[in-house]
Parts: C-alpha cells; sequence; structure tokens
C-alpha cells in the first residue's frame, strides 16, 4: 500500500464503517508506509503479511493471509487494488466461491481502457476454473468506476488570492519531474516580466528543493489536507505541468477550492479538465504563458472559471457522489449509522 493507494481505499474503508460494513484490509507491511496504518477507521481489521525481499515469497505470505481471511467468512464483497492483486485476488476468491466485486484502483478514469481488459482477462480467470467444489458464481457484467474523492476542507475552504500574482503547484508523492518542470516554468514566466511569484506545496526530495529555490519558487511542505487546502487557496493560477502518471489528485483538489487551473495536455489531465471551462489545456510553453497571462489580468475569468471548476470537482469527486458509486458498486443499500 502507498499514500497514493490509501488516497482511495482510506475514504473507502471509512464510508463502509460509518455504515456498519465489517471489513478486513490485507496488506503488506512497509516500514515506509506504516504511517498510515493508523488513519484507517477503528473498526477495519488490518491484516498485515512480511515485507519479504523476495517477491514471489512476499505474494505467497499475502495470498495465504487473504484465503485465511475469505475462509473465515460469510463475505459479502472483496475489493482488489492493482492489476497483479485483481488476478490473484480473483482466482482465490472464486476458489473459495466468493462474488468478487472488483474495484482495480485506477487513479483516473484515463485508464478505463487497461482495466476493461483487467476486467475481460478475470471474467475468464474465474469461469475457466471447473473444479466442482462449489457452484459457480454469476459473473459481473461489466466494471463500475469509482474515482478518488476529494476531502471537505477543499470545497469549505474560502478563497484568499495573495496581494501579488501567484502560481501554485505541487506534489503529495515525490516526484522529481514534476519539480523539475515547474521550476523551469518558473524562470521562464519570471523572464516574461509578468510580476509572478510561484510555490511548490508539497513534498519533494533534496535535489528538486535545490532546483525550485534556485528558480526562487517557495516550497511549503504540508502536514493535512486541511494545510493544502489552505495554501491552495492563496494561489490566483494553479499550473500542473506534467511529468507524472496516474490520477492528478492535487490538480483535482485546486478546482475543489475553486482555483482556475492552466495543465499541460495529457491524457490524465484531459480526463479531468473541460477546456475553456474549468480551465486550459496547453501543448506548448507559450500557450502556458498565454493562459496564465489571461488568467492574471481578468479577475472575471478567474472567478468565472475557479466556480465552474469547483463545482465540476464536487460533481465528480465530492464525497456524496463517493458514496454513491461505491455502495452502487458493491449493490448496497445502507445509510450511515446515528
Amino acid at each position: 500500500m502507498t499514500d497514493e493507494v490509501f488516497g482511495f481505499l482510506g475514504p473507502a474503508t471509512r464510508a463502509l464503517a460509518e455504515c456498519g460494513v465489517q471489513q478486513a484490509v490485507v496488506l503488506v507491511d512497509d516500514l515506509r508506509f506504516r504511517h498510515l496504518l493508523p488513519r484507517f477507521h477503528d473498526s477495519v481489521e488490518l491484516v498485515l503479511t512480511p515485507a519479504a525481499r523476495n517477491p514471489l515469497r512476499r505474494w505467497q505470505w499475502a495470498l495465504e493471509a487473504f484465503r485465511e481471511v475469505l475462509a473465515a467468512g460469510p463475505v459479502r464483497a472483496v475489493q482488489l487494488h492493482g492489476t497483479l492483486p485483481c488476478l490473484i485476488g480473483a482466482w482465490a476468491a472464486k476458489r473459495t466461491g466468493v462474488e468478487v466485486a472488483l474495484h482495480y484502483a485506477p487513479r483516473g478514469s484515463a485508464s478505463y481502457g487497461p482495466l476493461v481488459d483487467t476486467g475481460t482477462l478475470l471474467r475468464w480467470i474465474t469461469a475457466s476454473d471447473d473444479t466442482p467444489q462449489r457452484p459457480a458464481l454469476p459473473l459481473q457484467p461489466g466494471i463500475d468506476l469509482v474515482e478518488t474523492p476529494v476531502g471537505p476542507e477543499f470545497f469549505e475552504v474560502e478563497r484568499n488570492e495573495a496581494r501579488r500574482p501567484l502560481v501554485v503547484t505541487g506534489n503529495q508523492f515525490n516526484n522529481p519531474r514534476s519539480a523539475e518542470l515547474f521550476a523551469q516554468l518558473a524562470v521562464l514566466l519570471g523572464g516574461e516580466d509578468l510580476g509572478l511569484g510561484f510555490n511548490w506545496i508539497g513534498t519533494a526530495d533534496q535535489g528538486s528543493m535545490v532546483r525550485l529555490k534556485a528558480a526562487q519558487v517557495g516550497v511549503f511542505p504540508v502536514r493535512s489536507a486541511a494545510e493544502r487546502a489552505q495554501r491552495l487557496a492563496a494561489g490566483w493560477v494553479y499550473l500542473a505541468p506534467g511529468g507524472s502518471r496516474g490520477f492528478p489528485s492535487l490538480l483535482v483538489e485546486a478546482m475543489a477550492v475553486g482555483l482556475p487551473c492552466v495543465a499541460v495536455d495529457t491524457p490524465y489531465h484531459r480526463d479531468v479538465i473541460r477546456p475553456g471551462e474549468t480551465g486550459f489545456l496547453c501543448t506548448s510553453e507559450r500557450e502556458i504563458v498565454g493562459c496564465i497571462a489571461k488568467l492574471v489580468d481578468s479577475p472575471e475569468l478567474r472567478q468565472r472559471m475557479g466556480a465552474a471548476a469547483r463545482a465540476e470537482a464536487d460533481r465528480r469527486f465530492g464525497e456524496a457522489k463517493f458514496r454513491d458509486s461505491l455502495f452502487a458498486a458493491y449493490h448496497l443499500r445502507v445509510e450511515p449509522r446515528g
């Protein structure tokens, strides 16, 4: 489990726990991510398996623990994260006679194509095992996509633009390439005499820190979602420079804060931004400079585009939408307790 995986798994298990659903999570006990364990809901049973150096041994121990949890039953559904866990877990669940509600955490619906291929292979695996021990279970006709949610801190924070034009970006997960691209853009835009300030919000390794500071970028490590929301709220424009793969979590959080966004045109950004409505997609440095200048010069455009971005983030990534999609994927009809 990584920080990125927990971005989905944490809210998902919490939503189910608040509705009284008993859960067990099987995960490898990796020292790098032990800080995430206390953040699970108290009612969630954590089943930790050793982080062996030998990958085959690691998978063997994880599979044994997974099968023990299934055998303890009764199990209503199984959630699987990652391609290989999906393939192995679906096979193990089928042999145990448990219906699999498949979730392959795609970190953005741009992964939907590979996700469908994985689902097709999973259905073939679960259908091709002709062991007569248990009757075959009906297969799911398709795959429900449940997107990673954005916390309420980002929707509730009030915009508080800095005194001078401020471009913000960052990364929740250390990505030197993103920091390098942002530093380059800060140098480029600083030379355009726009009077811009630049802030990097989140983690950065030592090499990235040197590059960012050399480009006169302010670096602000944050310890909580609320602090990250406050830092984002001071921005005039959010810039998503690209350089990373997967769900653009900070871009979506910036939209939830109500920031107009300028993003490099990548499949992941294209899946989130509606060009000209919630932000701009750019294919060159010239376009990035032009879009930022346009937003800096027009408070009305910033307000309109930021409001549209916040509404779109709420529609797709708000907690209410997340809970509805999650429960629909599990075919659950539950209401929060109390």
